[in-house]
């Protein structure tokens, strides 16, 4: 898994959505939040060869996007302004449905 091609692909994905000021730090946070998600979802055992179950890598983004798309209005239940409607689920940062996709190992 490549780091800081996660990284850069993340940052480009925020400039194109209006995010301009999300610092490095902040970036590379949401990415080790996302797949420690994603590991507790999976129950997935991370060693330093393999941080993330490859099946699962093309998650990361996606799960970092939402997280950082909810600032300013965490634990938002709805919100309804110029036809645009929003309610999140508590679940947290990440959409249920989203973990839902990951499947468990069995132990």
């Amino acid at each position: 898994m490549d780091t800081l091609k996660l990284k850069v692909q993340l940052k480009n994905k925020l400039k194109s959505r209006g995010f301009e000021d999300i610092s490095e730090e902040d970036i590379s946070d949401e990415i080790d939040r996302a797949i420690r998600q994603i590991n507790r979802c999976r129950h997935f055992k991370p060693t330093d060869e393999k941080p993330i179950d490859p099946k699962y890598e093309d998650m990361i983004i996606p799960l970092a996007l939402t997280a950082f798309a909810k600032i300013g209005a965490e634990g938002q239940k709805s919100h309804e302004e110029n036809g645009i409607k929003r309610t999140y689920t508590s679940g947290g940062d990440y959409p249920k449905d989203m973990l839902e996709e990951i499947i468990p190992l069995i132990v």
